[in-house]
């Protein structure tokens, strides 16, 4: 099984950003969220996922300024 690099281009990210949303509790009538500035809440739903590369995926996101669950959404996601 190949292992790709989870991008705002792969099909798979809309998955990806809902489920860190709900993970880092965003809900459009709150401006309040968890977010412990790791990637523990990315990494545990990628691994769920399964077919991810974390260690590269998670270099993209740091390279697009996702350097943690919450900047993955703001950042790299918007």
């Amino acid at each position: 099984m190949t292992s790709t690099i989870l991008t705002p281009q792969s099909p798979r990210w809309k998955e990806f950003v809902n489920a860190l949303g709900k993970a880092c509790g965003f809900r459009e009538d709150s401006d309040t969220w968890q977010c412990d500035h790791d990637y523990r809440r990315a990494e545990k739903i990628m691994l769920a996922m399964g077919g991810i590369d974390i260690p590269r995926t998670l270099e993209y996101f740091q390279s697009n300024g996702g350097w943690c669950d919450c900047e993955i959404l703001f950042n790299v996601a918007s």
